[in-house]
């Protein structure tokens, strides 16, 4: 609408200047070509707005809204931020922090509710090219608190300081450094996403399995220099079954 306003402008400065449906066909075509968006211009909108009569509905939206472009920016830093750190918002928790803003900066005139419950969805949408909604996957509070740039830091310059000059000034060879971790199995639990064929119309289709609760746990251990070593694997139980040790091409022990 913009571009069609100077086009306006412009042709009225013209003896004989395009029409108002005339001017809004060339900026839809200049539109398109500048942001590849494909637009639709009503003429009796650009007459008002070229004549002063209303404003843009975008600008109308944004000197409405509760925060101002500088704390937009911050709120969405901010979200990004403690998202980073493992304790990123929901919708409740955003709109709590947006109502203190607008309480210390409106005052009395402020909503008691705060701003609308559709307020916060809106707000990630409208900035749907800086924030998006996800499914959050659980982290141990234990490897969150060790998830700081400081500690980060402090790791790398031990394993600088031992791995790459060591402790008599000679550094440690990849094949003599070993890095080794854990994974529990379920015995006789969870398979996994399976897809099966059922009756069409049920939202809900479930599949029978066994109820043990038993774990197994795998020990891998991988070298620096890309060799790994026979994963270990521990079975709950007090005696060992010879059967373990049959049909065991990674050579586990």
């Amino acid at each position: 609408m913009a571009i069609a306003i100077e086009k306006y402008h412009t042709e009225q400065e013209k003896e004989k200047g395009l029409g108002l449906r005339k001017i809004c066909e060339e900026a839809q075509k200049e539109y398109f070509k500048q942001k590849g968006i494909a637009v639709k211009l009503n003429h009796t909108t650009l007459w008002d707005l070229a004549n002063g009569r209303t404003i843009a509905r975008a600008t109308f939206n944004r000197e409405k809204s509760w925060l101002s472009q500088e704390e937009t920016n911050e709120v969405i830093a901010y979200i990004i931020e403690t998202s980073g750190m493992g304790f990123g918002l929901d919708y409740r928790r955003l709109k709590e922090h947006v109502d203190e803003i607008r309480r210390a900066r409106y005052g009395p005139i402020f909503p008691n509710g705060g701003v609308g419950h559709c307020w916060t969805g809106c707000f990630v949408s409208r900035n749907s090219d800086r924030l998006h909604l996800y499914t959050v996957r659980p982290l141990h509070d234990i490897r969150g608190k060790a998830a700081n740039p400081e500690m980060k830091e402090l790791w790398y310059d031990i394993v600088d300081d031992i791995q790459v000059h060591g402790d008599d000034g000679m550094p440690i060879a990849p094949e003599c450094t070993w890095a080794m971790d854990e994974v529990g199995f379920q015995a006789n639990g969870d398979e996994g996403m399976t897809k099966i064929i059922g009756a069409k119309g049920k939202k809900v289709q479930y599949q029978q399995q066994s109820g043990t609760r038993e774990n197994i746990t795998v020990l891998a251990t991988v070298g620096g220099d890309g060799s790994a070593l026979p994963p270990a694997v521990l079975y709950a139980g007090k005696g060992y079954m010879v059967k373990w040790k049959q049909e065991n091409p990674a050579n586990a022990s």
